[in-house]
């Protein structure tokens, strides 16, 4: 049997450079909106804007100990003795 392009299954273990990269751009796009929309709430005197706020707050502690523990991953693996 010959290893063909569709016999290779990908792996995602996070130690892409781009996937890192996206996940950081990700997290200063939710901790921007989470700004815009706290200072826009508390112009306009809504309570819904700012409750809403706690999403985008939400996705951006989320998203941060996500990179978090793909990097204690990174050091685990780092130590890890062969």
């Amino acid at each position: 049997m010959s290893a063909g392009c569709c016999d290779h299954q990908p792996k995602f273990d996070g130690m892409s450079a781009g996937f890192r990269r996206a996940l950081w751009v990700i997290i200063a796009i939710n901790a921007a909106m989470f700004g815009v929309e706290m200072i826009a709430g508390a112009i306009a005197g809504s309570r819904a804007l700012q409750a809403d706020t706690l999403d985008f707050l939400g996705d951006t502690l989320t998203y941060g100990m996500s990179l978090f523990v793909l990097g204690m991953a990174l050091r685990t693996r780092a130590r890890w003795p062969r």
